[in-house]
């Protein structure tokens, strides 16, 4: 059994300090595991709203320590590393400001940690709080391809155990339920800041970057858990079809920023390529174009919408790669060219 004396719930905010109160107000009414020391850190990533304020009220009346600190890069991982280094608990459990945790949540977490030794991550349910009701087809099981927008998840009724051999098998966690050990975190070096929601952005994958290093690293072993269950917030503007094309249109520029942890048993270095872009991802957006143009006509409104915003997840994947691509040779034009000047001065001399 393993040994977890504490645990830090970190929760990263930006302007939803009204959100934020009802999150903590939640956790304010948990069950506090056995044995278990637990403490809140808030990380304000730059809010200019009453986030300080709501951060300090839960402070002074909250049943566990509550810890605001103040992050001004902007971007979630750079929060969340920032977290991690004031946190003190053996268990860093990751919520969002717009998620109520069941009352059990911690309990569960705790209870998962203890039951097995080589347990590094705990997830569970993340449950829908709809602010409309939601189409009827977006309820289906063939629709969970497409739920990333709605940050959701839901894998059964049934505890199911993670390990490198199922890695690759098995949908990953995101953070709005994610407990992963301490020191599993700090021993691959924390989040990667070019990811989460950089600069206000839609650039993500944060989450499942973590997972891949977990399991480069030797450590991937987990529990999904569907009692440990949370409720996140879906606003009515996630619900559009507009709202999706741009979720996944900044998914695929997400992927291409951490291509290496998309296509692990692939060396890019030495795969053939077109301005930058792997040379099969062409072939595979073609692909998906006719998938897409088969269904175009057609009664099936959700099929049409799959294929539709995989199609717009290629387009960003192009449009993240060529922007990188640009950048790169505009940075070496702009410093091979002062050196070359130099170069030039020094000879003329």
């Amino acid at each position: 059994m393993a040994e977890i004396d504490s645990i830090s719930v970190l929760i990263c905010t930006y302007n939803r300090a009204e959100l934020l109160n009802q999150t903590l107000e939640t956790l304010s009414r948990a069950t506090t595991p056995d044995r278990c020391a637990v403490e809140i850190v808030v990380v304000d990533n730059n809010s200019t709203d009453d986030t300080a304020a709501v951060a300090r009220r839960a402070a002074a009346s909250a049943t566990w320590p509550v810890k605001y600190v103040h992050e001004h890069r902007q971007g979630k991982s750079f929060a969340l590393n920032t977290g991690l280094s004031v946190a003190q608990g053996d268990v860093i459990a990751l919520t969002d400001d717009d998620v109520l945790p069941s009352a059990d949540w911690l309990v569960r977490i705790v209870s998962n940690f203890r039951a097995a030794d080589d347990v590094v991550f705990v997830f569970g349910k993340v449950l829908p709080r709809w602010q409309i009701s939601p189409p009827a087809e977006m309820l289906t099981v063939r629709a969970r391809d497409i739920w990333g927008p709605l940050a959701l998840v839901d894998y059964g009724d049934e505890t199911i155990q993670h390990d490198a051999k199922t890695f690759g098998t098995r949908r990953l966690p995101v953070g709005a339920n994610l407990a992963v050990r301490r020191d599993a975190i700090e021993r691959i070096g924390g989040w990667r800041t070019d990811l989460g929601k950089v600069d206000n952005s839609l650039i993500a994958g944060e989450d499942h970057e973590l997972c891949v290093r977990l399991f480069l690293a030797g450590f991937y072993s987990g529990v999904y858990d569907p009692a440990v269950s949370v409720r996140h917030l879906v606003p009515a503007s996630r619900l559009t079809r507009r709202y999706f094309r741009r979720w996944f249109y900044w998914h695929g520029r997400t992927m291409a920023r951490m291509a290496d942890a998309v296509y692990l048993d692939l060396d890019l270095t030495r795969v053939p390529s077109i301005a930058g872009v792997p040379r099969f991802v062409y072939r595979e957006f073609l692909q998906q174009c006719r998938r897409w143009a088969g269904r175009v006509g057609r009664s099936d409104a959700l099929a049409l919408l799959i294929e539709e915003v995989k199609l717009v997840e290629y387009v960003g994947f192009f449009s993240e790669t060529w922007r990188s691509r640009m950048t790169s040779q505009q940075r070496h034009s702009a410093v091979a060219t002062p050196q070359d000047g130099r170069a030039t001065n020094e000879c003329s001399r």
